[in-house]
């Protein structure tokens, strides 16, 4: 650890208290001035004076509630795509069996969703994007969500062309996700089979189709800090609604295992609070790789400036007992924002559904 003398220490939090005094008056972050909180050293005093800005930051554009989803893997396994990250390619032998999930399988895992907290839902396919049958077969299961009115309808379909994306906010969709997953720069490192033109593409003709627009990436992909600063800049410019910040859980059999580090728990908080000054009034989910990067620290990822949640189970994964993440948010005396915005105490599950698990598709050996 670099140790700082009296005169350094100070101008360094003076920095950060007018960086973070900026952003509260509705400032925008420039570039050169995220480099200077990345800059800020994860084993050094310093670090906390940036989660003390981050957190002022969230309380103040989003306030002191939690925002929870939940997905399930609509078709999982078998993918034409390369993403050197990811366990469902079919150019990788890992643990996932390929197969997909019933429609009233998924409207069970809602109603489990529903009943847990969660403010959004997402159908997740494997695949490069989404065919007209595979439309065909969803559009009943979304028409009937969005009438009911009870969770926010999402889809992660893979790539969209304008008329899909149309044909999705028709049938009751509200919000689509499709992450950049790192900097242009450094995505041909981890995929080669599209590119990130693409993947703006999707983003932007949801965006034209008026669909809310959740957009985030992975970090711990071998990325360095202009990566991650680009991508939220780019993130930024598209207008992406929600964030979501996952961290790398390289899966035995990708091309990413074994390659690089893990993330250090007090590096992940550091990217979420460098994002919460880059992007303050957006909504920071904390989604993939928490219980293994984040470890004991989970919940200090609010104090760094997160604000969203997603819990159950992941695609081919398990995520952590729901309600050890709902006593969190209790002994953190977090307010929980439900489908309606409305901040609230965090609910006690039903009985009926404590001990139901949403499906982990293709996990099997």
């Amino acid at each position: 650890m670099i140790q700082h003398n009296d005169s350094e220490h100070e101008h360094v939090m003076d920095r950060l208290a007018e960086l973070g005094r900026k952003v509260l008056a509705g400032g925008e972050m420039t570039r050169e001035e995220g480099r200077e909180l990345a800059a800020v050293e994860v084993d050094g005093e310093f670090i906390y004076d940036l989660f003390y800005w981050a957190n002022r930051i969230r309380l103040r554009f989003v306030g002191n509630t939690v925002k929870l989803c939940s997905i399930v893997a609509g078709r999982v396994g078998a993918c034409s795509e390369d993403c050197g990250y990811c366990s469902q390619s079919k150019y990788y032998r890992t643990h996932v069996t390929p197969g997909r999930t019933e429609v009233d399988e998924i409207e069970q895992a809602t109603e489990e969703a529903i009943a847990h907290g969660a403010s959004s839902f997402g159908v997740v396919n494997s695949g490069r994007g989404p065919s007209d049958a595979e439309l065909d077969r969803l559009e009943p299961y979304y028409r009937k969500v969005a009438a009911e009115g009870r969770i926010r309808p999402c889809a992660t379909l893979g790539e969209l062309t304008p008329a899909q994306a149309e044909r999705l906010s028709g049938m009751g969709v509200q919000r689509v996700n499709h992450n950049l997953e790192t900097s242009r720069r450094h995505f041909p490192n981890i995929v080669t089979t599209h590119t990130y033109d693409d993947r703006v593409r999707t983003i932007k003709n949801a965006r034209s189709a008026g669909l809310s627009i959740c957009c985030g990436g992975i970090f711990g992909l071998g990325e360095d800090w202009e990566d991650r600063l680009d991508m939220a800049l780019e993130i930024r410019e598209l207008g992406a609604d929600v964030v979501p910040i996952n961290f790398l859980n390289a899966i035995e059999g990708t091309p990413v295992h074994g390659r690089v580090a893990d993330l250090r728990p007090m590096e992940a908080l550091k990217i979420v609070a460098v994002y919460r000054f880059l992007l303050p009034d957006r909504e920071l989910k904390i989604a993939g790789g928490r219980e293994k990067i984040l470890r004991d620290l989970q919940s200090w990822c609010f104090f760094a400036g997160a604000s969203s949640m997603m819990v159950g189970n992941y695609l081919t994964t398990f995520g952590r007992n729901r309600e050890d993440d709902r006593q969190m948010f209790r002994d953190l005396e977090m307010n929980w924002a439900g489908f309606d915005e409305q901040a609230q105490p965090v609910p006690a599950p039903p009985e009926a559904v404590r001990e139901l698990s949403l499906p982990v598709l293709g996990a099997g050996g």
